[in-house]
């Protein structure tokens, strides 16, 4: 390994060793063994898409539009969903401080 693979490494490993990004990878992995908030989001997807295709037909579009909402606010409303969403903002934001720095 050169010194910039064994530089890369060493950051690669300080980052995941990052409390907030430790906190992502385990909410994230809650998340996906969790049936409830899988199932909810594989109806919101179906939703959302039987919108884009009925996008001009407004009564099944807007009755889609419902169904969709509805269940985008079960998933939004969810306490580990929410945790998540809070973690990855502080995970972007240290990448994003990392991009800074390296450039």
């Amino acid at each position: 390994m050169n010194k910039i693979e064994e530089l890369l490494k060493e950051v690669k490993d300080k980052f995941n060793d990052e409390s907030c990004v430790k906190e992502y990878f385990r909410l994230k992995e809650i998340i996906d063994n969790d049936k409830e908030l899988q199932e909810l989001d594989k109806k919101m997807r179906l939703h959302q898409k039987k919108m884009c295709e009925h996008q001009d037909n407004d009564e099944i579009y807007f009755k889609e539009k419902e169904l969709y909402e509805s269940y985008l606010t079960k998933i939004e409303s969810n306490p580990i969903y929410i945790n998540f969403n809070e973690v990855k903002k502080e995970v972007n934001a240290l990448l994003i401080e990392m991009r800074d720095f390296l450039s």
